[in-house]
């Protein structure tokens, strides 16, 4: 099953080289004189702006991590540093973040353990990264070029950012994770389900051991194991600033924000209160347009940059310009952009907390497949459907890493037999979405163990049923990830399943609709509903699972709803400096600096140099 979905990995690499401006580097090719002081060790190489310093750098066990450190040449004191930590490659860190080393910042740039240049072993993906994220902090804090330590990166980079937070040395005051999570456990398993297409295919393409994933079979339910990638319980020991990016269509949208609360309210005294959150209409590549098969208007792309420049000059500088500018959180409101060219969403808001204060709107399921305000008055009504694990509902779109993200059209799943489809009336009145939605479901099945799979979706009047959000939950988790509770055959059990948090207006002339099946592969492992562990199974069970519909088990959906006039615009446009940040392609002798046209995330800046000077820049 594994090696089906071989041909679709795209590289861990690739999924940050197409996610931050490429800024490509001619480095000259006359001898450039070393600078007057001599502090630099002698492997040092010289370059006309700046000198990079290769490090071996030792962790406590005795593993060393390649690491590179650039340098202004014309250093005389101290400098604030900028830390990346990557597993994919730190030459490639340096190609993208080299303007802030003619900023004044130092860069440190440095191999995850087993990767690249970096001594020792691959093991369980990021549970070294405390440890080695520790070493690596009091290491840069006692070099004499040192002053204060921010850190950066997106989706593995972050990950490794969060790991390295609690009970940090305190020269790292700041740090900007984007599309990331604190908690391994959730990037391996939704709802007890296995997320396969996102971790098995990275860890093929990243070549991790086998036996990794044999780990996974001995730990799918989160035990202590776990404690080596999660700081869920540490949050009070964090005493960084932050600023947390992330989409709502990424693999890592919910712990985005989990990430930002936890750092903004159960945070150290430094780390308190001076949290931020920017949430967009973005798939984990970050400001990747068009959002699978949607062009959201007005992004404001180059708020990634704003960002950056907004942390590392209040936290590393001291410059307050922009960062008191930016709102404490930011977030897209989504919607349609066919049929409804005059819509107040499609916008950028403001808040200054999260969640927003909403008003929980329900609304039911009915056998007609109705979804409406007032629960049935039957005492009786179910839905059935019968769920073959050899004939699994094709994942299309959503929260992916390595196949097709963002927001598709479901109509062709919603013609099969195994999905049952629940919509409103069209809407009369528009609908604004905010926050965090939960599906409550009576079911039962004839076997112990199956899952339920829940898709929101926006109905157009061309009937296009487009994506917004999906989950799961395999129902021995129901209770618990940390156990399994097996079903009774025939009984009637309750579950709950939490969407991760949209921000969506339905517009009037539209309908909200709910698709419900047991599966979505291979965005989640299939469950073969057998009640074996992962991947022990040696046959499949057909279930026929149901859904009740009745005034006594009343299944529905719960929505934090907002009045959209009641929410405060915001406009990136209105953030200005007191200077014109900017990043900095670096060739012989001459200086092109690109200022905030494109995203590092989205646009390629294409430099084609000719000896000494610059004689076009595309932007794509």
């Amino acid at each position: 099953m594994k090696s089906k979905y071989l041909a679709l990995i795209i590289s861990g690499s690739l999924v940050i080289a197409t996610s931050v401006t490429l800024l490509v580097i001619y480095l000259p090719d006359n001898d450039v004189p070393e600078p007057e002081f001599t502090w630099f060790p002698d492997n040092s190489t010289f370059f006309e702006d700046y000198v990079k310093v290769p490090y071996m750098t030792p962790m406590r066990d005795g593993v060393k991590l390649a690491t590179n450190v650039y340098i202004p040449r014309d250093i005389n004191e101290a400098l604030p540093v900028i830390f990346v930590r990557t597993p994919y490659g730190k030459d490639m860190m340096w190609t993208f973040l080299s303007g802030y080393v003619l900023r004044d910042f130092i860069l440190v740039l440095q191999d995850f353990r087993g990767f690249f240049g970096s001594e020792g072993e691959k093991g369980m993906p990021f549970f070294t990264e405390q440890t080695d994220g520790h070493d690596s902090l009091l290491w840069i804090s006692e070099q004499q070029w040192c002053n204060v330590i921010g850190t950066w990166g997106p989706s593995a980079l972050g990950i490794a950012q969060y790991m390295m937070a609690p009970n940090a040395p305190g020269s790292l005051v700041c740090q900007l994770p984007m599309v990331a999570t604190t908690d391994t456990y959730t990037a391996a398993f939704r709802g007890g389900q296995l997320r396969y297409e996102l971790l098995v295919p990275w860890m093929d393409g990243n070549n991790y051991p086998a036996d990794n994933l044999d780990l996974l079979k001995e730990h799918e339910m989160l035990d202590d194991f776990w404690s080596g990638g999660r700081i869920v319980n540490n949050y009070s020991d964090i005493n960084a600033a932050s600023l947390h990016l992330g989409g709502f269509y990424d693999i890592f949208c919910q712990d985005t924000i989990n990430a930002f609360m936890a750092y903004q309210y159960q945070g150290g005294t430094s780390a308190l209160g001076n949290a931020k959150l920017i949430m967009g209409p973005w798939v984990h590549g970050m400001a990747t347009v068009p959002t699978g098969e949607i062009t959201f208007p007005y992004q404001n792309l180059g708020i990634l940059f704003k960002a950056g420049d907004a942390l590392f000059e209040k936290w590393l500088k001291n410059n307050s310009t922009l960062w008191d500018q930016l709102p404490t959180v930011a977030f897209y409101l989504m919607s349609s952009t066919k049929f409804n060219p005059d819509t107040n969403g499609n916008g950028w808001f403001q808040s200054d907390k999260w969640p927003l204060d909403t008003v929980i709107q329900e609304l039911f399921f009915y056998n007609n497949l109705s979804l409406l305000p007032a629960a049935s008055s039957s005492l009786s009504n179910q839905l059935n459907f019968i769920y073959d694990p050899n004939s699994p509902v094709p994942t299309i779109g959503g929260g992916n890493l390595n196949i097709a993200a963002g927001a598709y059209d479901q109509q062709s799943l919603e013609e099969r037999d195994d999905v049952l489809v629940f919509s409103t009336p069209i809407l009369t009145e528009p609908i604004s979405v905010v926050g965090q939605i939960e599906v409550s479901l009576f079911i039962s099945s004839n076997y112990t163990d199956t899952d339920f799979t829940v898709k929101l979706t926006d109905v157009y009047p061309d009937n296009t049923s487009m994506l917004i959000t999906d989950t799961i939950l395999r129902v021995r988790n129901r209770e618990s990830v940390s156990s399994w509770d097996f079903m009774t055959p025939g009984n009637i059990y309750n579950i709950n399943i939490p969407f991760d948090s949209t921000a969506y207006h339905f517009n009037e002339g539209h309908q909200l609709r709910i698709d419900i099946s047991s599966s979505n592969y291979p965005r989640f492992e299939v469950n073969p509903n057998t009640g074996d562990g992962l991947w022990d199974n040696d046959t499949t069970l057909t279930a026929n699972n149901t859904v009740y519909t009745n005034s006594v088990y009343a299944s529905k959906i719960s929505l934090p709803s907002v009045n959209l006039g009641d929410l405060i615009p915001f406009s990136f446009d209105d953030v200005t400096a007191e200077q014109n940040f900017s990043f900095v392609v670096v060739h012989s002798k001459t200086t092109t600096k690109l200022s905030y046209i494109a995203s590092p995330f989205v646009a390629v800046a294409l430099v084609r140099i000719n000896r000494g000077k610059s004689s076009k820049i595309d932007f794509l």
